[in-house]
């Protein structure tokens, strides 16, 4: 039987994700393309207002696309109690410019009693390069999640 955060994450595939409850998701206005209980895919327009000064998606927005991400990933595993990310480690690859597209796909590697580990990949969808690799954390804390 499905859970009911993973069922309702797949209710919005094709979409994007408005049942957010971040409004920094809202602000990056991802568009749901995949969700399996250990992995999500989703995709990003990159607006100008995602961009550095050069014209290049800004890394701390591809860092906020996979940790947001991440989170999803997380949420969907069905979970009690919310594990805060405490790491995220990340490689940039190569350049994304205004107005085209990324992937951000996220599988989890080990769910520990304590510790959650998933990977992430970002994709340019208009070059087939990957934009960035990356490597999270999460925590075990008391705090319950609100069904």
């Amino acid at each position: 039987m499905k859970n009911k955060r993973l069922q309702f994450l797949q209710s919005f595939v094709g979409k994007h994700f408005t049942g957010s409850p971040s409004p920094f998701a809202h602000w990056l206005n991802g568009k749901v393309i995949a969700v399996e209980e250990k992995a999500v895919e989703f995709e990003f327009e990159i607006r100008k207002e995602m961009t550095n000064p050069v014209g290049m998606l800004h890394g701390g927005v591809t860092a906020g696309m996979i940790d947001d991400c991440i989170g999803v990933n997380f949420m969907v595993l069905g979970l009690e109690k919310f594990y805060p990310t405490i790491n995220l480690y990340i490689d940039y690859f190569n350049p994304v410019f205004e107005n085209q597209t990324v992937i951000v796909k996220t599988k989890l590697e080990k769910l520990g009693k304590t510790i959650i580990n998933i990977k992430a990949e970002v994709i340019n969808k208009n070059t087939s390069k990957i934009v960035a690799q990356a490597s999270a954390n999460l925590a075990l804390s008391d705090v319950k999640i609100p069904n």
